[in-house]
């Protein structure tokens, strides 16, 4: 048995506070012993309850806004010294056997970078959510039947397919642990540019000499609940941005697959945030100008870009809601609105 705590869990709160005590709380009742793990905590806000908690448990706290996921989450990293490293979204959780069988996987195969487990969706009451309510991309039946999968360091074909579309493993950091050198050097600058963590982590141990485990157990609590939906606008301008720099992080590693995959899911992005903003800007009240200037920008784009292009209401809804506020613009603004209205939580 090594001497010293084998893995790190950070926890990271970025301007949510409500369920951060579970997610410790979650981490601390580990079948693990305590001794074997360390726990930092990194948030943007200070709040005397969960404070006074954190202090009583001798878990160390940082206090950091910065609006950069992988740069923040890697200070926090400096703050451990454990060789491998998980990781916890504030609203998450961890069944209590989780470290603990994780870390039974990767000592048995010192040549893996990457563990990743299934989730378990609960509400946020933290009660189970039936699997037929749950979001596509937790529901990942292409384990079923099959079991863990192990992919050897030296036999990564097919993982692009594999992880982004097939078991869809690429989702929801508080699902991966991984050797700490995955966050060093070249790797870890990349890690430190993205806003989407879950991703990069995927992407770093693909193009890595390590190996993956891709886990069949449910052992992350996922909660879904109107506040975590992460398709707003903004947020779809990082997922086009952190897709093209993975992809480029891909191609400079020889993995065109990768690559490919990845620079598509960049390019299907950009074309939702440049609908949505045309749709926002709408919405606003925008000058016809501007208007009339986005939705030309977002017909080149479908020119440049046929795969993005279909016969579809989802590509071309900005674009009538463009023309329409051009000839009636009292009109495309209470219908954009209505439209808002029902696709918000």
């Amino acid at each position: 048995m090594p001497e010293g705590p084998e893995v790190a869990i950070v926890i990271g709160a970025y301007r949510r506070e409500r369920f951060l005590l579970s997610a410790v709380r979650s981490v601390l009742a580990q079948t693990l012993p305590r001794e074997r793990y360390e726990v930092v905590v990194t948030k943007s806000f200070a709040n005397p309850e969960i404070d006074r908690f954190l202090e009583q448990q001798r878990i160390p706290t940082l206090l950091d806004d910065d609006p950069r996921i992988g740069s923040w989450l890697l200070k926090a990293v400096a703050a451990t010294h454990a060789p491998y490293l998980a990781f916890l979204d504030d609203d998450d959780e961890f069944e209590p056997e989780r470290l603990a069988h994780a870390l039974d996987v990767l000592r048995a195969d010192p040549g893996l970078g990457f563990y990743r487990n299934r989730v378990r969706v609960v509400d946020e009451h933290g009660d189970p959510v039936p699997p037929e309510k749950w979001r596509f991309y937790a529901v990942d039946d292409y384990f079923d039947g099959r079991g863990p999968i192990p992919v050897p360091p030296r036999d990564k074909n097919g993982l692009a397919e594999l992880g982004l579309e097939r078991t869809r493993v690429s989702f929801n950091s508080s699902t991966m642990i991984v050797r700490r050198e995955l966050l060093e050097g070249e790797l870890g600058a990349a890690f430190a540019r993205t806003q989407l963590p879950d991703v990069a982590l995927f992407v770093l141990a693909a193009v890595s000499r390590f190996g993956l485990y891709l886990d069949d157990r449910r052992l992350t609590r996922y909660r879904y609940y109107p506040e975590n939906v992460t398709n707003r606008v903004p947020w779809l301008q990082h997922a086009h941005e952190a897709y093209r720099d993975l992809a480029a992080l891909a191609q400079a590693h020889a993995n065109p697959d990768l690559a490919g995959r990845l620079a598509r899911v960049s390019e299907h992005y950009d074309r939702v945030y440049r609908s949505g903003t045309i749709v926002e800007r709408v919405r606003a009240g925008a000058d016809r100008r501007e208007v009339a200037r986005l939705a030309g920008e977002y017909l080149r784009f479908l020119g440049h870009h046929p795969a993005e292009r279909e016969l579809s209401l989802e590509v071309w809804a900005a674009e009538m809601s463009a023309a329409s506020y051009l000839l009636a613009p009292g009109v495309a603004r209470r219908m954009s609105t209505r439209q808002a209205a029902r696709r918000d939580p």
